[in-house]
């Protein structure tokens, strides 16, 4: 799980621009492409969604079949401790056969990710790289959901410019809540050096950005409750920067102190 979590936050690129949320990106596989004549495209129904697939992917179609259900139930449970949030709660997942098909549903800049939340029109979809997404264990796999079932169902109350700091570590905090990891194991490279909110998402310290992202959202927990962090959420994400005063950085540089050492 520690190399998991490295490479989550190593790899992770996050963009809203034409409504993408890019979660995972970790080490390939070589498999060859199922857009053949003898694979055709079909369809699973779980209570909450479909996967979409060809039907030589159909092991790891059926995988994530049976995580989806659970996967949503969780994300859901998560953001009614606040508010309650209006969504469908239903999520459609699609794994692309091919590279082909995989840029023509998320562009080529997006090719190599493990999972992309898109809006289609008025529709929104899961899209996952088959490449990617075959080596995780059904745990990361259900993170890797999680993740990104968490944008799609906050996205109409997430602004294209609200603080990826927010947005990013609070789709974390809601995807490891089920795993009772503690900060530690889920983020590994995590000091608790720190002097500013983190705002590198896409250089070199990206990898200790995301995970200080998501720590301050642990932090926040720790001061103001599950329900706390998920108001906070709501009422932060329409905006494109969060008061200064909302995050004490001295307090969570001690709380990391305490929590990680």
């Amino acid at each position: 799980m520690r190399r998991f979590r490295t490479v989550l936050a190593v790899l992770v690129v996050v963009t809203f621009l034409l409504s993408l949320n890019v979660a995972l990106h970790p080490s390939a596989v070589e498999l060859p492409s199922t857009a053949t004549p003898d694979c055709t495209a079909t369809s699973r129904s779980a209570a909450m969604g479909t996967v979409t697939s060809s039907s030589c992917d159909g092991e790891l179609a059926a995988r994530v079949e049976g995580l989806l259900d659970e996967a949503i139930a969780a994300v859901s449970n998560v953001l009614d401790i606040g508010r309650g949030l209006s969504w469908s709660r239903r999520v459609d997942v699609v794994i692309p056969a091919s590279d082909a098909e995989l840029v023509s549903l998320v562009g080529p800049a997006f090719k190599d990710m493990a999972g992309i939340a898109i809006r289609d029109g008025a529709a929104q979809r899961v899209v996952l790289n088959r490449v990617r997404v075959a080596p995780l264990s059904d745990l990361e796999l259900g993170v890797l959901l999680r993740h990104e079932i968490t944008h799609v169902a906050t996205r109409d109350q997430t602004s294209d410019s609200a603080p990826l700091w927010l947005v990013e570590g609070f789709a974390d905090w809601v995807a490891f809540q089920a795993t009772g990891l503690p900060l530690r194991e889920a983020a590994p490279l995590l000091t608790a050096d720190v002097s500013a909110l983190p705002t590198d998402f896409t250089g070199p310290g990206r990898d200790l950005a995301y995970q200080q992202a998501y720590s301050v959202v642990v932090y926040l927990q720790s001061r103001l409750g599950e329900r706390g962090v998920v108001e906070f959420f709501l009422r932060n994400a329409s905006l494109s920067a969060v008061d200064a005063r909302a995050v004490d950085v001295a307090d969570w540089r001690d709380f990391l102190r305490t929590t990680i050492g």
